[in-house]
């Protein structure tokens, strides 16, 4: 019984981080995709901040881009019509917008295009990079990353997300269904 309990909780656990509003860079216009992998020097590629689960309507946010390697280098940011900003992306930005926009339908929205270069490539491709993170961390001045809704302008927080540059591959080995088995005994 108790490890059904114990079970339980940690299937309960996923659910329940899903079901807070997220803040991510993603590498294909919709939000589906976290890794990207430049294949040649001087590759320019660009990142798309959705965020998901917001349950209201949506008029301000505010973080902070990391780039875990000098090799990919943000070389702009492109805003929604009507949003404004305030800082940038790699030191603390904060960005503001009118209309609102819907955080019910589809369940996810596009905030900010980042632009980026690579100049350096994966490690795949012959490059050196392997597994550089971009990261979405609170803001450095209010220690949030957070979202206004509109319209008594409520505070509430974000998970930002990690994506990856190159990502590491998982290597795999073939068994057969007996081998397999034989692990959980």
């Amino acid at each position: 019984m108790k490890a059904f309990i114990i079970a339980a909780l940690v299937l309960l656990i996923p659910a329940s981080i899903l079901a807070q509003p997220t803040l991510g860079v993603y590498f294909t216009y919709e939000p589906f995709n976290i890794y990207y992998s430049p294949n040649h020097m001087g590759e320019q590629f660009d990142g798309y901040l959705f965020g998901h689960n917001i349950d209201c309507y949506l008029t301000a946010i505010e973080f902070q881009l990391v780039i875990g390697n000098p090799s990919i280098q943000l070389t702009g940011t492109t805003l929604l019509d009507g949003w404004i900003n305030l800082g940038d992306p790699l030191i603390g930005m904060s960005i503001s917008g009118w209309p609102p926009l819907d955080g019910w339908n589809p369940g996810y929205n596009l905030l900010a295009v980042f632009h980026f270069l690579a100049v350096d490539f994966c490690e795949c491709y012959g490059g050196t990079l392997v597994g550089v993170p971009i990261q979405i961390v609170p803001h450095p001045d209010t220690g949030t990353i957070s979202g206004t809704c509109w319209p008594d302008n409520s505070l509430f927080p974000f998970i930002g997300l990690s994506s990856v540059i190159c990502p590491v591959g998982t290597a795999t080995q073939e068994s057969s269904w007996g081998a397999i088995k034989s692990m959980v005994d």
